[in-house]
């Protein structure tokens, strides 16, 4: 039985990839960065069609003909049309790059897959200086919004090394927008993710950041920013269980996060859940109080997780994905989808099957195109 699903898989995969060649990346597709994927390990990136799983390479970080090289590289945003004009781009983080490896963000070309260097962060004539550059998100121009632009999370800048939010210009030229280890409210530990929630026409509008060690028995906080005055406050406090639900494990905690454009807060948990198998829970944005959504540990709502580190809306936000770095054939690494409204899921591509594609090693990160 197992050989004929085997079989069936290849010959999926082998029609989706007959499919895929001219529509590759086609709106909704999937792009998702393995941080130990390519010919040599340093990183890749694959679009993958979100109905069959297929993945195709689009960059390889460790072929110097497509580019600078990458190290570690782990953040990934989509660009939208009207910050600079012209096609949707796509950046990259890398940890590890640069000028004494302190980090730099690269634009991909997902043409060609060839990487240019938007800013090195080891780069003082562009900026105060990083040191381990990962988060990425870019934030639309909207009526009456306090901010807009592309901002890089950094887990060691700032002051004692407590992390620092960076803005980029279109030339790559640096500025801190939030230094979350000074005295403007609630210090971060361990931050490790961002996103924005905007509000009614963009006013009201928030950055949120997770933490995975601040808050009650030390298993993390959800931490919002404000855009004008840059006060930080807790929004919800991970282990406090008057906002609702709470991990019995104490080695829980927030990793990535999502708002929706309705004003929803989902976060990812990870070492929660059965088994420590991960969790996605959602967040009210305005009492911080959590619920439980989705037990990756659990049989009944579908595939199992095992390491997830990111997730992401669909591009109609119907559903979200879950990019999972240890689950899989052989731990390979998947991408699975839940449905928000029950926590059911299914996977969507597994990176340890080859019959759909280039195999992964570590996937990392996704943005949706």
């Amino acid at each position: 039985m197992r050989a004929r699903h085997l079989l069936f898989a290849v010959l999926l995969g082998t029609a989706a990839a007959a499919n895929a060649q001219s529509t590759y990346p086609a709106p909704g597709a999937l792009i998702v960065l393995d941080q130990a994927g390519g010919a040599t390990g340093r990183g890749a990136l694959y679009a993958i069609d979100a109905a069959s799983g297929y993945r195709r390479p689009l960059s390889d970080f460790g072929n110097i003909a497509q580019g600078v090289l990458g190290a570690t590289p782990s953040g990934l945003a989509r660009v939208s049309t009207g910050l600079w004009g012209g096609d949707d781009r796509w950046v990259a983080t890398d940890a590890k790059a640069g000028t004494g490896g302190r980090g730099v963000v690269f634009e991909i070309d997902l043409g060609n897959g060839k990487r240019t260097v938007m800013s090195d962060f080891g780069d003082a004539s562009r900026g105060p200086l990083g040191s381990q550059p990962e988060g990425v998100i870019y934030v639309p121009p909207v009526l009456l919004g306090p901010l807009s632009g592309l901002f890089v999370l950094d887990r060691r800048a700032g002051t004692d090394g407590r992390a620092a939010i960076f803005k980029l210009d279109a030339g790559g030229r640096r500025s801190v927008f939030s230094d979350l280890g000074d005295g403007r409210g609630a210090r971060a530990a361990q931050a490790v993710a961002m996103t924005w929630r905007p509000g009614a026409l963009g006013l009201g509008g928030k950055m949120l950041v997770t933490d995975m060690t601040t808050g009650t028995n030390g298993q993390g906080a959800l931490l919002a920013i404000d855009p004008i005055n840059k006060g930080r406050s807790v929004l919800s406090d991970f282990g406090d269980v008057l906002q609702g639900w709470v991990d019995p494990s104490r080695d829980s905690a927030p990793n990535s996060v999502i708002a929706g454009s309705d004003g929803s807060i989902h976060v990812l948990v990870a070492h929660a859940g059965t088994d420590g198998r991960g969790a996605l829970v959602k967040v009210d944005p305005s009492s911080g109080y959590r619920h439980l959504v989705s037990d990756l540990g659990a049989e009944a709502q579908g595939p199992l997780g095992s390491q997830p580190v990111a997730i992401r809306w669909s591009r109609d936000q119907q559903v979200i994905y879950v990019v999972d770095a240890g689950s899989g054939v052989d731990g390979k690494g998947s991408v699975l989808q839940i449905d928000p409204a029950s926590g059911v899921r299914r996977t969507v591509s597994d990176f340890g099957l080859s019959g759909y594609g280039a195999l992964g090693k570590s996937p990392r990160a996704i943005d949706v195109n």
